[in-house]
C-alpha cells in the first residue's frame, strides 16, 4: 500500500510539473486542486469529500510556524486550554488559521461577548421562561404565560422605566420605602393619562376606586357613576364632603349671590335674603272706655280693633294682648261665670284666647295672650272680643261693665 501511495503522488507531481494544475477524478481542473466527486449522483453509498487533519485542541496549540489559511478540524476540546492561537477553540469543529491564531469557520455569534445587526425580524419563543438580564443585584426581565406578557426591573433602591422621544421624557418609577412617580420631562407639551373607548378612568387608594372620569366627561369623588359634571358623595348623612378650608363662617361677607341645594342635592343660586324689616301696629291705653261683656255674644274690647297691610313677602306676624280690667258689678245670671278674651282676625274667631273665673264687684282681673300668625299679602283687621261664659248654665244676656285698668295690643310682622 505504502508503494501505491507513493505512486499516485508521483503521478501527481508529475502530472502537475506538465499542467500546473491537478484535477482529481477529472482531467481538465479548474483551479489548482480541482476534486471531483466520484459519485456525484445516484444511491451509492461510498463515501466522497474531503478529510482535513483531525487534531485536539492541544495538538493545534502547540503548532507553531503555522502558514496563514491552514485548515483543522479539532474533534475534542478536553485537552489544552483555549488560550494562546487556541484562544478562539471553544468547541469541535472547522478553523483555519489567521496569521495570529486559530479561528472557527461559521462561529456561532454569542451576543454577550459580541456585537451584531439583525437583518430581519427575529421571535425569541420562551416557552414559559424568564429572560431575564441580571447587574449584580438589579435586574430587568420579560416573562410571559399563556395570559400575561410582562416587563420587569428591580432593583435595591429603585425600579424604573424611562421612555425618550428626541428630548422628550416620561419616567416611571418606584424608590424603595418611598413615592412611586409617574414624570414627563424635556420638551413634552402635556401629560396626557385616559382611555380611547367608552371606558372610565378611576383613581384608587387601599384596594378601592374612589374618583372616576367616565365616558361622557362626568367626574365622581367618591363614587364611580357620576350623574352630573361633578358628584361628590361624602358617605356620611347630610355632610356634602365639601370643604373651603380657608373660606369660612369668620370670612369677611362679599358682594355675589348665595348658594343652595335642591331635592336632588345639586348646588343651585338662591335669591340673596333682603334685610328683615319689622312693622308694629300698636295700641296701648291706660284711660279706655268702660265696656260691657254678657253672655249672648263677644264684644270688641274697646281700642283694640286695629288694620294692618302685610306685604308681598311678609312673614310671621306676632300678637301679643295684655288687658287689665275692674269688674264694677254684679250681674244676674246665677253663680260665678267665666270671662273670655279671644283674638279675632278679619272678624272671625281664632284658636288664641284666655278664660278667667269672675271674682266679684270691685275685683280686678287680667288677661294676656300672646300668639304668631301667618297671613296673607294684603290689609286684615285684628281685634280682641271678651264673652261671659260658664254662667251656671244660665243665660241672663245682663252685662258686666268693665273698666280697662291698662291695656297694650301689639301685632308686628317681618318683611
Amino acid at each position: 500500500m505504502k508503494r501505491i501511495y507513493f505512486s499516485m503522488i508521483l503521478i501527481i507531481a508529475g502530472y502537475s510539473s506538465f499542467n500546473a494544475q491537478v484535477g482529481i477524478n477529472n482531467n481538465a481542473p479548474l483551479s489548482t486542486l480541482d476534486i471531483t466527486a466520484k459519485n456525484p449522483t445516484g444511491t451509492t453509498t461510498n463515501v466522497d469529500g474531503i478529510l482535513v487533519p483531525r487534531v485536539d485542541r492541544q495538538r493545534a496549540q502547540s503548532m507553531s510556524s503555522v502558514p496563514v489559511s491552514t485548515m483543522i478540524y479539532v474533534n475534542s476540546i478536553s485537552t489544552g486550554t483555549q488560550a494562546g492561537t487556541a484562544a478562539n477553540i471553544e468547541a469541535p469543529g472547522y478553523y483555519y488559521y489567521d496569521g495570529a491564531s486559530w479561528i472557527k469557520l461559521n462561529p456561532a455569534i454569542n451576543i454577550y461577548n459580541s456585537d451584531g445587526s439583525l437583518n430581519g425580524a427575529r421571535t425569541v419563543t420562551t416557552g414559559g421562561n424568564f429572560l431575564n438580564f441580571v447587574n449584580g443585584t438589579s435586574n430587568a426581565g420579560i416573562t410571559t404565560s399563556a395570559t400575561e406578557g410582562r416587563l420587569s426591573a428591580n432593583g435595591s433602591a429603585r425600579g424604573s422605566l424611562s421612555l425618550a422621544g428626541g428630548t422628550s421624557t416620561l419616567d416611571a418609577y418606584a424608590d424603595n420605602a418611598n413615592v412611586a412617580q409617574i414624570n414627563s420631562s424635556g420638551n413634552s407639551t402635556k401629560l396626557s393619562i385616559g382611555t380611547t373607548n367608552a371606558t372610565p378612568l378611576t383613581l384608587k387608594t387601599n384596594g378601592t376606586e374612589r374618583m372616576a372620569l367616565i365616558s361622557n366627561g362626568n367626574v365622581g369623588i367618591g363614587t364611580v357613576a357620576p350623574n352630573t359634571a361633578l358628584e361628590l358623595t361624602s358617605g356620611t348623612a347630610n355632610t356634602s364632603g365639601l370643604r373651603f378650608t380657608t373660606l369660612t363662617s369668620a370670612s369677611p361677607i362679599g358682594a355675589g349671590q348665595a348658594l343652595g341645594v335642591d331635592s336632588s342635592g345639586n348646588l343651585v343660586t338662591v335669591a340673596n335674603p333682603s334685610p328683615t324689616n319689622v312693622n308694629i301696629s300698636s295700641v296701648n291705653s291706660t284711660t279706655g272706655a268702660n265696656f260691657n261683656v254678657n253672655d249672648l255674644a263677644a264684644t270688641i274690647v274697646s281700642g283694640t280693633s286695629q288694620s294692618i297691610t302685610v306685604p308681598t313677602g311678609g312673614k310671621a306676624l306676632f300678637i301679643n294682648f295684655m288687658l287689665g280690667v275692674d269688674y264694677t258689678n254684679n250681674p244676674a245670671g246665677g253663680g260665678q261665670a267665666y270671662y273670655e278674651a279671644r283674638l279675632y282676625i278679619d272678624g272671625a274667631a281664632t284658636d288664641c284666647y284666655m278664660r278667667i273665673q269672675e271674682v266679684g264687684t270691685a275685683a280686678n282681673a287680667a288677661f294676656t295672650i300672646s300668639t304668631i300668625k301667618f297671613l296673607t299679602a294684603g290689609n286684615h283687621t285684628l281685634d280682641v272680643r271678651m264673652q261671659r261664659t260658664f254662667n251656671n248654665s244660665t243665660t241672663s244676656g245682663a252685662n258686666m261693665i268693665c273698666t280697662p285698668r291698662s291695656m297694650s295690643f301689639n301685632a308686628s310682622y317681618l318683611n
